[in-house]
């Protein structure tokens, strides 16, 4: 089956290196400005990289895009002028949900199957060994190229393109503000002396399902912010003591301060839940939402 991966890339590179091994797939790349790791690869493998997506696209079967998000509609523009009906895109990229609703929009149109799988880890630790999430019409032909390459899939029931994105990029609040946090604290901690002692003292973390320390917290949130709101005002002042920024901890105290503003507005959850405590939340979103977020929100 002949299979072309756009994007050459850290993601477009590991998924080339392994999809070369499958011989039931003719393997390419396509990338304008290829990085010179994708270079090397191309030269000592004997797969071609082309600059460009031109006619010789017509002949495959099986379309990879390793891309950034931003230039997906670009892209589909272009597999679109010359992919024949029959062929297959499967949208790796991390593209906004509507962009890549649109793009399938626009390749079903043209009778090409788009399947949307957003990787849900490092790459650059776990290669395809990644897990991915599997969104759109169940596609036998792309499963089996996954489950060949040894990656792990979860595919969401009843899903269209853009929501297996929606899953990631909600996850990426959650890490990505993790990642943030840990290079706000790790450096003053090893300061202050106390790296290793840190370490020890998160343990608790590992006790239980990290999914039940997140509910935990929503739970417990809004009746304890004013005593978390003080506690992590002094985190903020221990990392400026010593010359270390504390601008987004500030910002999860304002976040406290926001909530137990809140609660003596409102009185808080109607009870000590996590189903509640999410309602109220949700009460407090569409409260200061505008009318197009919320509307966008509803569609």
């Amino acid at each position: 089956m002949k299979t072309t991966i756009i994007g050459s890339g850290q993601v477009g590179l590991c998924w080339a290196e392994r999809l070369v091994a499958d011989p039931v797939l003719e393997i390419s790349l396509s990338d304008p400005q290829p990085p010179a790791a994708a270079v090397s690869w191309s030269e000592e493998s004997g797969v071609a990289i082309r600059p460009d997506i031109s006619g010789w696209a017509a002949d495959q079967e099986l379309v990879l895009l390793c891309v950034p998000g931003f230039v997906l509609p670009g892209v589909i523009s272009s597999l679109l002028q010359h992919l024949k009906p029959g062929a297959t895109i499967v949208d790796m990229t991390t593209a906004a949900a509507q962009a890549k609703r649109e793009s399938s929009a626009r390749a079903e149109a043209a009778g090409i199957g788009y399947v949307d799988i957003a990787i849900t880890g490092a790459v650059a630790l776990t290669g395809v060994k990644t897990p991915l999430l599997y969104a759109g019409k169940r596609n036998t032909a792309v499963e089996s190229v996954l489950a060949n390459a040894g990656a792990p899939v979860r595919v969401l029931p009843d899903s269209v393109p853009g929501d297996a994105v929606t899953v990631k990029l909600l996850r990426s609040v959650i890490m990505k503000g993790l990642e943030a946090l840990a290079i706000e604290a790790l450096p003053a901690a090893r300061a202050y002396g106390v790296l290793d002692q840190l370490d020890a003292v998160l343990a608790d973390v590992d006790q239980a399902p990290f999914t039940n320390l997140l509910k935990s917290m929503v739970t417990t949130h809004p009746a304890h912010a004013v005593r978390r709101h003080a506690e992590v005002l002094e985190a903020a002042a221990q990392l400026q003591s010593v010359g270390y920024p504390a601008g987004l901890t500030e910002q999860v105290a304002a976040q406290y301060a926001a909530t137990a503003e809140n609660v003596s507005l409102t009185g808080g959850p109607a009870e000590a839940t996590f189903a509640a405590s999410l309602d109220w939340l949700d009460s407090l979103a569409l409260r200061t939402s505008t009318p197009t977020t919320a509307q966008e929100v509803s569609a």
